[in-house]
């Protein structure tokens, strides 16, 4: 579990999420996220489409493209 603390905003709060946490759940600053309410609990999640086969495999080439080098070798 990752905790974070509210900054106040104007008459508003915000949480910062730092660029790791966001590439690791898929949102960038672009991209529409959801939130949903379930009890105490605050549930964001992007409202990206999913990736298809093709665009995750392209995604993996390139973000992992040396590593992919070295092992073919």
């Amino acid at each position: 579990m990752l905790t974070k603390s509210l900054i106040k905003v104007g008459n508003s709060y915000a949480v910062v999420l730092d660029r790791t946490l966001m590439d690791l759940v898929g949102i960038s600053p672009d991209v529409p996220v959801n939130l949903q309410v379930n009890g105490q609990t605050l549930i964001l999640s992007s409202s990206a489409l999913p990736l298809s086969v093709d665009q995750a495999i392209d995604r993996v080439f390139e973000t992992h493209q040396e590593v992919l080098r070295r092992l073919s070798k």
